[in-house]
């Protein structure tokens, strides 16, 4: 069992799913593209023509590399589909009974026996055992439990004929239709790129490559053995929503590879989209930080200081403060440009005072009062008024802006108020006597 866990890994990480000979429900059918069975088209001796394969004429290198959704249609008519029509989801259901056997073994409530059965029926997957293959996943119940299966499935399907696999993802429900896509699409550009860029260039509007996973799909396939060119794909995507959906899959292959090349695969990001480069900062920020902290904090010192660097130190400071908040406080004390300090600083606070107020507090007394530690304290302050409100009205009354300060104090006195009028109006007389009472008009405490 651990073998098929190993295996189910491997898949899911982009690895080939090779084609096994036989399978115990070897029957001769299929799907077609576009139609609700399977035709067989290759009978025994034939050769049967696969898309994307060796037999299949492949478009010039030229189609591939620098590929665009608009240079080749400016001032043209298009002559590819408008967004097509998804129909009837059950014509492209199969005709025939899935195996008892293997439909069995997918009712069963243990995730690792149901993934492993459908592990084993995919590995062996052709066109002779598809439509039963198909016809047993069909007896999932809808909704995000059957994704594994539609990951599984997918790659597996196009591995050996990826638009008979789109004809079926795309008759799904818009829920499973996108994952599905996606996942044909990047085991099609794992396999055969040219061939997925020019039916996509061939076949669809820009925006549906781009929004319903093919694009993105075929650059995670490509970023399986060529990084450089799935990131040239990436940065020519302009459609924000499919460049992100990309960077996310493009990502997980930069880390897949080592934390080091992830680094610099992000740092390297233009600017032009400054909010995708900082969210994508931040992402693998997140992911290098959880698997190696040290990396991740020289990671930090390289990198022009901004939202995108201040992402970095977010992930990294609730990473680390988990495990050691003293650490983290230490680090993100010895940043050195200021607003990267203050805002590595205010996280850890963020964090620290949730779970020692007295040891965050001990902390920041090591530091001196200046504006520019003004924000640190406010959140220390915000952190524990609710608990210990008299703590947080002596800390907001060391703000050093006379702004901020009053209505920090304001806004503690407000709170405390609540709780003991009493208690709260007696500190604003004896340390902000400018203020107005803290209970409002309360008997026995004139406005001033």
């Amino acid at each position: 069992m651990n073998q098929k866990i190993v295996i189910l890994a491997f898949i899911l990480g982009g690895a080939s799913l090779g084609m096994f000979l036989g399978f115990y429900m070897g029957k001769e059918s299929g799907f077609s593209e576009g139609e609700g069975h399977y035709a067989s088209t290759a009978g025994k001796g034939d050769t049967k023509e696969v898309p994307g394969g060796d037999n299949e004429k492949k478009p010039s290198k030229g189609d591939g590399e620098n590929y665009s959704r608009t240079d080749s249609t400016k001032g043209e008519t298009s002559s590819r589909r408008t967004p097509r029509d998804k129909g009837d989801p059950s014509s492209f259901r199969p005709k025939i009974d899935p195996p008892a056997d293997l439909v069995q073994a997918m009712t069963s409530p243990d995730l690792i026996n149901r993934w492993g059965a459908f592990l084993d029926a995919v590995r062996t997957l052709d066109e002779n055992n598809v439509e039963q293959v198909v016809a047993a996943f069909e007896t999932l119940p809808s909704g995000y439990e059957r994704n594994m299966e539609m990951r599984l499935l997918m790659q597996a399907w196009a591995e050996f004929d990826p638009k008979a696999a789109l004809s079926y993802a795309q008759a799904l429900e818009n829920s499973e239709s996108r994952l599905a896509i996606t996942e044909a699409m990047t085991a099609w550009g794992k396999n055969s790129p040219d061939a997925a860029l020019a039916w996509i260039n061939e076949n669809l509007e820009e925006t549906e490559a781009n929004r319903q996973g093919y694009l993105p799909g075929v650059i995670s396939g490509i970023a399986s053995h060529d990084l450089d060119r799935a990131n040239e794909l990436l940065l020519s995507l302009e459609d924000r929503n499919a460049r992100w959906q990309a960077s996310n899959l493009l990502a997980q292959r930069y880390l897949e590879k080592g934390i080091e090349e992830a680094m610099t695969w992000a740092s390297s990001l233009p600017n032009d989209d400054p909010n995708f480069r900082n969210g994508l900062l931040g992402q693998v920020g997140a992911a290098v930080a959880k698997r190696d902290p040290e990396s991740c904090s020289k990671w930090v010192k390289s990198l022009e200081p901004g939202e995108g660097c201040n992402r970095v130190v977010s992930a990294l400071v609730a990473q680390w403060s988990r495990k050691s908040p003293p650490d983290a406080a230490k680090w993100a004390g010895s940043l050195e440009d200021s607003a990267t300090r203050v805002h590595g600083m205010t996280q850890v606070v963020n964090y620290w005072a949730f779970k020692d107020p007295a040891a965050t507090a001990k902390w920041l007394n090591d530091y001196p009062r200046t504006e520019e530690t003004d924000p640190v304290l406010q959140t220390f302050v915000n952190r524990v008024t609710s608990r210990e409100p008299q703590t947080a009205a002596d800390w907001a009354n060391a703000i050093m802006d006379n702004n901020r300060r009053d209505a920090s104090v304001r806004q503690v006195l407000r709170n405390w108020s609540r709780l003991n009028v009493t208690a709260a109006e007696a500190w604003r007389v004896a340390n902000a006597p400018h203020l107005p009472v803290a209970g409002g008009e309360v008997k026995g405490f004139p406005q001033p």
